[in-house]
């Protein structure tokens, strides 16, 4: 039995320009009873389904760009006879149709860090729920990635999260519905920890993979409270 990260793209390439930061932080949250996760983005090569065995776990993570090719990976992960659980945004918001159209045994909807693993231990118990609510965990509990499973010399940028949440309110925008409006910001030391080990790894460019690019202010804050759906700031 193995677990399988998989980032799905129609197109590959062979480089990438950033690297897939979720693919790597929910690597950290495999319980390591299980080993290393077979980690596979799709940016890069396409999966091999041969690798796939029955009674595997198989975690696609989509947004609206790749949700239809996640389904097409979750379709034919479940036909193998694997478990198949569905995250990121696209699943967060429409839970319902990564099942009825993905095969999904299970979503998570919200951060990972930690459903993540309960949906695995699910899955393998035989006792999985059609939904995790990872909810939108405190800073604390934030993951680092597990860069070194990184395949070397395949992305031009590397990736680094400070936060999490934004108390904007853009209509274009889903980061306010997804991860809230309260800001969760990680502490310096971790943040750069993380940045010195991917220098190490030889990248020289190193992307902030943030839901908010500009200062926060205690404005922001105060309106973001004063709005109807409290929940939003959880």
């Amino acid at each position: 039995m193995r677990i399988h990260l998989v980032n799905p793209s129609h197109v590959s390439f062979g480089l990438a320009v950033i690297t897939p930061r979720w693919l790597y932080v929910l690597a950290a949250a495999t319980p390591s009873a299980y080993g290393d996760p077979v980690v596979t983005d799709e940016t890069l090569e396409q999966l091999d389904p041969s690798i796939i065995a029955a009674g595997d776990v198989v975690g696609i993570g989509i947004h609206t760009g790749n949700a239809l090719r996640g389904y097409e990976v979750g379709q034919i992960a479940r036909a193998r006879g694997a478990w198949v659980v569905y995250g990121g945004i696209h699943a967060t918001l429409y839970p319902d149709e990564a099942i009825g159209l993905g095969g999904a045994h299970a979503v998570v909807k919200g951060d990972g860090d930690v459903a993540w693993g309960q949906a695995i231990e699910g899955c393998l118990n035989g006792s999985t729920t059609r939904v995790y609510e990872g909810g939108k965990i405190d800073a604390d509990r934030f993951l680092k990635a597990r860069w070194d499973l990184l395949p070397p010399d395949r992305y031009m940028w590397a990736s680094v999260q400070t936060v999490r949440g934004c108390p904007k309110h853009c209509s274009f925008c889903s980061v306010w519905k997804t991860d809230g409006q309260e800001p969760r910001q990680r502490g310096v030391d971790v943040v750069l920890e993380e940045i010195v080990q991917l220098r190490r790894l030889g990248f020289r460019f190193i992307a902030l993979a943030d839901d908010n690019f500009y200062p926060v202010t205690l404005a922001d804050l105060e309106q973001a409270s004063r709005r109807a759906d409290h929940e939003r700031l959880n």
